[in-house]
């Protein structure tokens, strides 16, 4: 994830581990930080491009990227134009001939935008992760395919230690941007690129992007209607607000003081535990043992049912008062003080997966221990948000500050939240949503996201005419898990824009390490589910069928 021109910066190199911790909201990046959980997801932008009624393929005029140099844009300063061949040695992921434009709009919304030098007459925008701050160069790969590629680091950059939210400090400016606005200026921008260069506006455009970039994407929808004809939203960070009081939630839980950073109350011999009783209790429940829970709504388990230690002295085969009820509070719902609900408790399954709940949530991962001095993602998150997006106070603690975070969060939730579920205006420009979500997400709870699809279509009659919602068993925080995580979301999406053909089901798949699939499943419009149909290979998705609740 290095910078544009810092391609053999030693330094900027050195610190890409912090750059991956701020791809926590996203899937799209470069790298795989295994640690965590956190995987490409180049694999769905990357997909095969659509052939049933493409549009005609455009071709550069000659020169037309010298030509951008000499183009002038109000608040926008072009500050690299790259005329690149098909190598590997120009700088980005893009294996075609292409035009690569670098730019600054306003002071510090950083862009890049990749003109393929024969067009598909489609544009894709990458969303950005976590705290953004960085530009998202997997997006370039579907510039191959004809894609004009956009992404932005929404108005800042990284600080040079990578830690967080520092940048948002006493700037309006950077968190308008980042909130929503650096998205939306930054497409426009591109819009006017493409113009200049092919001599036509894109035909169709395309937003792709997960947790953060599911909420940059439902930001577009909700906001600027016009931008894009066609957003997967994969999740999404929808209240965002409400998401970092949950983590606070769980940090003063899962960690009392500081000093329980090194050695949290919530062991991996505990998380082991939890997982093997939930799975013995659920994991038939969807006619096939496989380690993943098909709903896990339907699970009934009660944390009751797990041993306590004998004189509470702490043992891999059973859980101590505290440890007892740090799990509870992780799956207990947040509620204001008159019991409403703000937000979900962590549903059951993936529990102790590599990127499960040590990563996110109870844990003492090294990495970002050694790099960032928190224990896992959510205090990071939680205490980074507080300090820089909430209070502005770099002093803030959360054992001394024991104030509501979801009551402070109203200050700024207008600004962050991408809750309006009122998005007639995209759906009567026959705008299309798919939104999709791993039911054993760690970082963020996919029960909000089938809330905020219920209140879509509640609020708008027609809305199964423009919205689609998939869950993804046994998946994690926009990849891996148990279960199958690459799904083709832009060939979908680009299927049901531009061909009417609404997705009804969507086949995933699981790959090993060699890139062999080895399992995969029908993931299907919610709120139908697959149903294994009792004989046949359990790791092949014909053998399922959608169905009702």
């Amino acid at each position: 994830m290095l910078r544009p021109g810092a391609a053999g910066d030693s330094r900027v190199a050195s610190r890409c581990i912090a750059r991956r911790l701020n791809l926590y909201f996203t899937a799209m990046t470069e790298r795989h930080y295994a640690a965590i959980g956190l995987t490409f997801a180049a694999m769905l932008l990357a997909a095969a491009p659509i052939r049933a009624q493409e549009p005609t393929t455009v071709t550069a005029p000659a020169g037309a990227c010298a030509g951008l140099r000499d183009l002038r844009l109000p608040d926008v300063r072009l500050t690299e134009v790259v005329d690149a061949p098909d190598s590997l040695a120009h700088g980005d992921l893009a294996r075609t001939p292409h035009c690569r434009v670098t730019g600054v709009i306003s002071k510090e919304i950083l862009f890049v935008v990749t003109l393929p030098n024969r067009w598909n007459q489609r544009l894709l925008m990458g969303g950005n992760g976590g705290f953004a701050g960085v530009i998202n160069r997997a997006v370039a790969r579907n510039a191959t395919y004809g894609y004009v590629t956009v992404s932005t680091n929404t108005g800042h950059r990284d600080p040079d230690d990578g830690a967080g939210a520092k940048w948002a400090l006493n700037n309006p400016e950077r968190q308008i941007d980042y909130a929503f606005l650096g998205v939306h200026r930054t497409v426009e921008v591109a819009k006017v690129l493409a113009k200049a260069f092919y001599g036509s506006e894109p035909r169709y455009s395309y937003f792709d992007g997960c947790s953060n970039g599911g909420r940059q994407g439902l930001m577009e929808v909700e906001r600027y209607p016009e931008d894009f004809d066609g957003v997967v939203a994969g999740a999404p960070a929808i209240p965002f607000t409400h998401i970092f009081a949950s983590f606070a939630r769980n940090l003063r839980a899962a960690y009392p003081t500081p000093a329980y950073f090194a050695k949290p109350i919530v062991t991996q011999a505990n998380l082991d535990l939890l997982s093997a009783r939930v799975l013995e209790a659920c994991d038939a429940l969807d006619g096939v043992k496989d380690g993943v829970l098909g709903d896990p709504r339907d699970c009934k388990f009660q944390l009751s049912s797990l041993p306590s230690c004998p004189n509470d002295k702490a043992a891999a085969s059973c859980v101590t008062r505290a440890q007892r009820h740090a799990i509870e509070t992780i799956y207990s719902p947040l509620t204001d003080a008159e019991g409403t609900v703000i937000y979900p408790g962590q549903p059951l399954g993936g529990e102790n997966l590599p990127g499960g709940w040590a990563a996110w949530i109870a844990g003492a991962d090294s990495l970002v221990m050694h790099d960032f001095h928190y224990p896992s993602l959510q205090p990071f998150f939680a205490i980074e948000g507080a300090r820089y997006l909430l209070f502005g106070d770099p002093s803030w603690d959360y054992t001394q500050n024991r104030a509501d975070l979801y009551k402070e969060g109203r200050r700024i939730s207008a600004m962050y939240d991408a809750d309006d579920p009122n998005i007639s205006k995209f759906g009567a420009r026959k705008g299309k949503l798919i939104l999709w979500h791993g039911w054993a997400d760690p970082a963020l709870n996919p029960l909000e996201t089938i809330k905020y699809y219920e209140q879509v279509v509640a609020k708008n009659a027609d809305a199964r005419e423009y919205v689609r919602l998939f869950m993804e068993p046994g998946v994690l925080h926009c990849a891996g898990g148990n279960g199958p995580s690459n799904a083709p979301w832009l060939a979908t999406i680009v299927k049901w824009v531009e061909n009417g053909v609404a997705p009804e089901q969507v086949t995933a798949t699981k790959q090993d390490s060699t890139g062999k699939v080895i399992l995969a499943r029908p993931l299907c419009a919610y709120p139908k589910h697959a149903v294994y149909k009792g004989s046949g290979n359990s790791a092949d998705a014909n053998n399922f069928v959608c169905r009702e609740p």
